[in-house]
């Protein structure tokens, strides 16, 4: 865990100090994985801008004890259409931790995104990361591979996210891999008269982390509110309502995303 904090920690004050603010903007619109709930959107962002955020989140399991957590993540506009993320995921309670997303485990990806949205067709992208094992009790290099679609119908997006992932080295009842799909609305609340808050909902269900389990499935509620160019502030919970005997009955985050 602190490797993984140091190394995440080194590479975003190295980011902020040396890359430019060159006045580039967040969208509130702009869905990315946890801000504030799970699901993705098909858009990255523009090349050269650099997005840092970070959630504190609370989960209140159906047995065992809640979980808070802290989940940093940086985002980079490498190229057009492609941006690379840099993340981890710190929670109290690591060693309960089942599944490939141990508490400290250093992950690196890139989503690309393969067309922009027309009459005719939704826009697509793919994501892939690579989460390694600097965690707790954590072991192997993960990957995960994860389709992702937009469909806009007026004001109102759609969005799917299908994805699977690989556990490099399993251990105990864990699963070798998991897949998991996610179905989200969006909408821009206030228009036309306001373009500063966006509402999303999702439905989601996902592949146990342990054999011989059912799918945790549920649905979340989110806001993201543009308090400037730069800074997005969002907040989100939600429920699996069917799942383990330790699914998540409740779960919330708190965010902020701030643009360089």
């Amino acid at each position: 865990m602190g490797i993984a904090t140091s190394i995440f920690f080194g590479i975003a004050t190295f980011g902020i100090i040396w890359l430019p603010a060159m006045g580039y903007a967040l969208d509130h619109d702009n869905l990315d994985p946890n801000r504030p709930i799970a699901i993705e959107d098909a858009y990255v962002i523009p090349k050269g801008e650099i997005g840092v955020e970070g959630g504190v989140t609370f989960n209140d399991r159906n047995e065992g004890k809640g979980r808070f957590g802290f989940q940093p993540q940086i985002i980079y506009g490498a190229f057009e259409n492609m941006q690379l993320e840099i993340m981890t995921g710190l929670v109290t309670e690591p060693t309960t931790l089942v599944g490939d997303d141990k508490s400290g485990d250093l992950s690196v990806g890139v989503l690309y995104n393969l067309n922009t949205e027309t009459l005719n067709l939704p826009a697509f992208a793919v994501r892939a990361e690579v989460g390694f094992p600097t965690g707790v009790n954590s072991k192997g290099v993960d990957t995960e591979l994860t389709g992702v679609m937009t469909r806009s119908f007026g004001r109102w997006r759609t969005h799917v996210n299908a994805g699977y992932t690989f556990l490099g080295s399993p251990q105990g009842q864990e699963r070798s891999g998991t897949y998991r799909v996610v179905g989200a609305v969006s909408y821009p609340l206030g228009y036309p008269t306001s373009f500063r808050d966006t509402i999303i909902a999702n439905v989601f269900t996902r592949q146990s982390d342990s054999v011989g389990q059912g799918n945790p499935t549920g649905m979340g509620i989110g806001l993201r509110h543009q308090v400037s160019s730069r800074v997005v502030v969002d907040a989100g919970l939600g429920t699996e309502f069917i799942g383990p005997v330790d699914r998540s009955t409740f779960f919330s985050t708190i965010g902020l995303s701030i643009g360089f």
